[in-house]
């Protein structure tokens, strides 16, 4: 004959049974014991978990609601929980004291079965916290509420943990409390879980406990890591303020050492920068962060982690530049330009976009014909560093200089001006070679040829002749200088 029992009265069998079943002990638990057990069985306000094969245990449903009232346990599932009671052969479990109704003898209990109990910090109190389990107020000194307790009240009140009774006297007056035993505890063992899971090079992902000027402290699920402020991004100067508490961030093991120090690169989960290089040319125009300075020019970061170099040569077009602090600071916005990349090398050289004209496209050919009057901007023994009026900088060599017999520096002072006459030029190079000799030798012509437009222009006179005479051995002593040369 079919079964014609409906569903909820079989449950409500099923139920009856299981609830006699749980009132028999069959093995020799006491109060404190930790078991583990798989739920077979949810109804009403009650779980019923298999805790040995053969014995039957019950926990409070409440304990397995989240902060919305949803249940997060179903049958199958494996539990760890601690034995409250065997009370008339019934087993009575938690996975924490302090979630439902509490009394300062379950309490002991938890003292003596160093079970956990739950509790809201409710007051900062001298040397500590007051903590509320269920309404039995207990006290936690204040080295016992964290790791390492970070000093701001505001970061415990009002919040609820997992403590340890440490001390229970005065039949429940005096309760004691610490958190970092279960803090402790639950590191070494998600250290062994590290240790055995996870090697260097591995990514894994935490949440991010502090900021400091160090770095950033992630929390390992219990266990602590480093991530270095080096190695948060690509860029030089990480922004702090990008990684705030509380935050999920990924990482990448550099360090790993079972119960040594775990350091993590974030960095390393992001893309490298030079790795897009080639969306940039020599020639384009790009704005860029100044990230650091020394003598001979500054850092230019164009992209997190992408640099280039910006030479002091290079930070006028007009004028020499002594110290690159005179035109740039660190955390100044400029625009410069690309004039080379070596990708394999990881450099990249710069000039800045200034409002100043260039002289060298502004300058016609003609100057190139001219005497010029030019600064020295430096004096070597190979030669002279010169700035003309319009801005160009050329060099003098040493064998175009008229007193170069001598020791130059001391002939030629720095910030002092000689005639020179271009012997060189590139446009496109940026290479001009003056000489104080040919400018020497075109002054001379210039004021030979003035005397003889003055002459008669009836014919050339005795004195002209002369002059004529003179100014071609004195172009031959010049050729000759520079035979012996």
């Amino acid at each position: 004959m079919p079964d014609v029992t409906k569903p909820e009265d079989r449950e409500e069998e099923n139920f009856e049974k299981l609830f006699e079943e749980s009132l028999v002990s069959r093995d020799n638990f006491a109060a404190g014991d930790r078991v583990t057990g798989t739920v077979v069985f949810i109804h009403g306000d009650s779980v019923f978990l298999n805790i040995s094969g053969k014995s039957e245990a019950v926990i409070d449903l409440a304990e397995f609601k989240d902060d919305e009232g949803r249940v997060e346990v179903q049958k199958g599932d494996q539990v760890v929980a601690y034995i409250v009671s065997t009370r008339g052969g019934e087993i009575r479990l938690t996975t924490s004291i302090g979630r439902g109704t509490v009394t300062p003898e379950l309490l002991h209990t938890a003292y003596r079965g160093e079970i956990p109990v739950t509790g809201t910090v409710v007051a900062a109190v001298k040397g500590g916290f007051t903590v509320s389990v269920s309404g039995v107020h207990c006290f936690c000194p204040a080295s016992q509420i964290d790791r390492g307790h970070s000093g701001n009240q505001e970061d415990y009140l009002g919040k609820q943990f997992s403590f340890r009774v440490t001390q229970y006297g005065e039949k429940g007056r005096n309760i004691v409390l610490s958190r970092r035993i279960l803090l402790d505890q639950l590191r070494e063992q998600r250290q062994q879980e590290l240790t055995e899971s996870t090697g260097v090079g591995d990514e894994i992902s935490g949440t991010i406990k502090s900021v400091r000027n160090f770095g950033v402290i992630v929390d390992l699920d219990g266990v602590e890591a480093l991530v270095p402020k080096t190695e948060l991004s690509w860029g030089r100067s990480p922004d702090l303020t990008r990684f705030r508490p509380g935050d999920r961030i990924s990482g990448k093991v550099l360090e790993f050492e079972g119960k040594g120090r775990i350091v993590l690169s974030h960095r390393q989960t992001r893309p490298e920068p030079w790795a897009r290089i080639s969306g940039y040319g020599e020639g384009r125009e790009v704005r860029g962060r100044v990230v650091n300075i020394i003598k001979s020019g500054a850092f230019i970061e164009i992209e997190e982690g992408l640099e280039g170099f910006l030479p002091v040569s290079r930070m006028s077009l007009v004028k020499k530049v002594n110290r690159p602090e005179d035109i740039v600071a660190v955390n100044d916005e400029v625009t410069v330009r690309i004039v080379e990349i070596r990708t394999g090398e990881k450099k990249m050289l710069l000039e800045l976009i200034t409002d100043e004209a260039d002289p060298w496209q502004s300058s016609d050919d003609s100057f190139a014909e001219e005497v010029h009057t030019a600064v020295i901007e430096q004096s070597k023994p190979n030669g002279l560093t010169l700035r003309l009026a319009g801005g160009m900088a050329g060099f003098a060599p040493k064998g175009e200089l008229i007193k170069n017999r001598g020791d130059i520096p001391s002939a030629y002072p720095t910030g002092s001006e000689i005639k020179v006459a271009v012997k060189d030029f590139s446009r496109g190079e940026r290479k001009l070679v003056l000489s104080e000799r040919e400018a020497a030798r075109k002054q001379e012509s210039k004021e030979y040829n003035t005397y003889l437009k003055e002459q008669s222009p009836g014919g050339e006179s005795t004195l002209g002749n002369l002059f004529r005479d003179k100014f071609k051995e004195i172009q031959g002593k010049i050729k000759d200088d520079r035979h012996d040369r």
